[in-house]
């Protein structure tokens, strides 16, 4: 995914119903449960700080550039 693809999906949503707006975002890491399938993993939320972006050319980016979302317990 890449963000012009979550934009357009996060505007198609909203398109939907408006109300989720103002809705946290929750960061699942595949599933809500442990590998046991029984104890559920912690909560990771996304805040105002939570987007990371290195540019393409950035040291460490030389060949491709990212965009990373940061969840927070």
């Amino acid at each position: 995914m890449n963000v012009e693809h979550l934009l357009e999906e996060l505007q198609h949503m909203v398109a939907n119903d408006p109300t989720i707006l103002k809705l946290p975002i929750r960061v699942i890491e595949g599933s809500d449960y442990e590998e046991n399938g029984i104890d559920a993993k912690p909560n990771y939320w996304l805040d105002n700080s939570s987007i990371e972006v290195n540019n393409t050319g950035q040291s460490g980016y030389e060949m491709s550039g990212e965009v990373r979302l940061i969840g927070h317990q």
